[in-house]
C-alpha cells in the first residue's frame, strides 16, 4: 500500500522487561521504514527509560486495567482501531494477546500479528486455555526462539504453519563515560575484577546461584567483585543471601541503570544464569560491546553462545558448574579477550538490529498484501 502503513501494538505494559527493550529497539527502525505506531499498554506500568526511548517514535495510549475490564477501555480501543485506522496490530505478552487478537478481528484490522518471546513455562492455565481460544487470530507468531515452538505448539494454541522466525537484533553504540568513573560510583577498586550480570532480579534468571557461585570465586580471586543491575521482586532475598554468604562487602546492587553500555565497558566478564529465558537482549548488548560472556545451556541462548568459541554455557542451576566455569574463565585473560572478540563478531553478523527491524517490515507488509506467508524471514 502507499502511505504510511498504520501499525497498533498491544503490549501488557511499558515497565522494564525484556519484550519492552526489544520494542525501544524495533519502533524507532519501523518508524524509520515507513510505519505510522501508536502503542497501547493495557496496564498503568511504565518507566521512564522506557517512555523516554519510545515517545518521539509513536503515540502511547495507556489504558490502565480499571478502564480495561470496565469497558471503557475496550471501546475506546475499538474506536480508536476503526477510526485511525490501524492497518496492521502487533501483540505482545498475554494480556495483550487475548485482547489485541479478539478486539482487531472484530475491527477489521487487516493483518494481526503475535509474538511469543520464550518458553511461557509460569503461565497458568487459565491462561494457556485462552491463548488457545485465540491464537488462531493471527495470521502469524513470531518467535524470537526456535526452542520455544514446541511448547506453544503443545500449550498455546499455535499452529504450525503461523510461526514466524525473527531473532532479536541488537543496537551498537559506545561507552560515553571512562570505565574507572563507572567502577567509583560503584564503589568498585580500579583493579578489582568485575563480574556483572543485568537482568531482572527475578526467580527465572537465576541470581541466587549466581551468588552461590561468587562466594567460591571469591576463594579463588579475592579481588572479585559482582555488580547485580536491575531490580525486582527478589532483591530483598538476594540482599539477605549475601550477607548469609558473608559476600555482601563485595556485592554492589546497582539497581535499574540507563547506562548499561558504560557499565559493560567497565567490567572483565558478564554472566547470566538464567533457568529459562527468551533471546535476552542484555547477554546479547554484553557480546556486542566485546564482553566474554557465561551463560546458561538453555533455550534462545543456544543460539548466542557457541561453547568455548563466543562464550561459555553451564548447567543452568548448578552453581559449582557455574562457579568453576568463571573462575577459569578469569584465569586467562587472553582466551577471554579472543573469546569476547569472536562474541562480538557472532552478534554483529547474524543478529543486527537493521535485519531484525527488515525482517518485521517484511513481514507485515506481506500480511497486507496477503501474500504466502514465509515460515522464516530472511534476517541472516
Amino acid at each position: 500500500m502507499r502511505g504510511p502503513i498504520n501499525l497498533g501494538i498491544f503490549v501488557d505494559d511499558l515497565g522494564i522487561g525484556g519484550t519492552q527493550n526489544w520494542l525501544t529497539l524495533l519502533v524507532p527502525a519501523l518508524a524509520a521504514r515507513g510505519f505510522a505506531v501508536r502503542i497501547y499498554s493495557m496496564r498503568a506500568i511504565s518507566h521512564p527509560e522506557i517512555l523516554d526511548r519510545l515517545v518521539p517514535h509513536a503515540r502511547i495510549e495507556i489504558i490502565g486495567e480499571s478502564r480495561l475490564w470496565a469497558g471503557t477501555g475496550l471501546f475506546r480501543l475499538a474506536n480508536e482501531l476503526r477510526s485511525w485506522p490501524a492497518h496492521v496490530v502487533q501483540t505482545a505478552l498475554p494480556t495483550s494477546d487475548m485482547i489485541g487478537r479478539s478486539l482487531a478481528r472484530l475491527c477489521g484490522v487487516p493483518a494481526i500479528f503475535s509474538t511469543i518471546r520464550g518458553r511461557n513455562v509460569d503461565k497458568p492455565n487459565w491462561q494457556k486455555w485462552l491463548d488457545r481460544r485465540t491464537a488462531h487470530l493471527a495470521r502469524a507468531i513470531v518467535f524470537n526462539d526456535r526452542e520455544a515452538v514446541p511448547f506453544a505448539i503443545r500449550h498455546e494454541g499455535v499452529r504450525a504453519n503461523q510461526v514466524v522466525y525473527i531473532p532479536n537484533g541488537v543496537a551498537i553504540t559506545t561507552a560515553h563515560r571512562p570505565a574507572g568513573e563507572v567502577r567509583a560510583e560503584l564503589r568498585t577498586p580500579p583493579d578489582a575484577t568485575v563480574i556483572a550480570t543485568v537482568a531482572r532480579l527475578h526467580p527465572s534468571k537465576g541470581q541466587h546461584h549466581l551468588l552461590q557461585a561468587f562466594r567460591r570465586v571469591r576463594e579463588r580471586i579475592p579481588e572479585a567483585v559482582l555488580w547485580l543491575v536491575g531490580d525486582g521482586e527478589c532483591r530483598p532475598a538476594l540482599e539477605r543471601d549475601t550477607r548469609r554468604l558473608d559476600i555482601a562487602d563485595a556485592v554492589r546492587f546497582a539497581g535499574m541503570r540507563r547506562d548499561v553500555r558504560d557499565i559493560l565497558d567497565a567490567i572483565d566478564l558478564f554472566a547470566l544464569p538464567s533457568l529459562w529465558e527468551g533471546m535476552p537482549n542484555a547477554l546479547m548488548e554484553a557480546m556486542a560491546a566485546g564482553q566474554p560472556v557465561v551463560a546458561s545451556d538453555i533455550d534462545a541462548i543456544r543460539e548466542l553462545v557457541i561453547d568455548g568459541e563466543t562464550g561459555w554455557m553451564v548447567k543452568p542451576g548448578d552453581a559449582d558448574d557455574l562457579a568453576q566455569t568463571l573462575i577459569s574463565s578469569l584465569s586467562d585473560r587472553r582466551r577471554a579477550a579472543d573469546i569476547g572478540l569472536a562474541g562480538m563478531c557472532h552478534i554483529r553478523q547474524h543478529f543486527s538490529l537493521d535485519g531484525m527491524a527488515d525482517a518485521y517490515a517484511a513481514l507485515y507488509r506481506a500480511g497486507l498484501e496477503q501474500q504466502p506467508q514465509r515460515l522464516e524471514a530472511p534476517v541472516r
